[in-house]
């Protein structure tokens, strides 16, 4: 039983990591889209 509940236990820490990783992945497209709207916006002013 104790066994078990180890490996529920490093599953979930598993996924929890992944779903940072994601957040991380997600925040950086975030900023790059952001950074290639502004860009495109800078060439149309100019």
């Amino acid at each position: 039983m104790a066994k078990r509940k180890e490996n529920m236990n490093l599953a979930t820490e598993i996924i929890s990591m992944a779903k940072r990783k994601l957040w991380r992945c997600r925040i950086a497209l975030i900023i790059s889209l952001a950074g290639n709207v502004i860009q495109a916006a800078m060439w149309f002013i100019r």
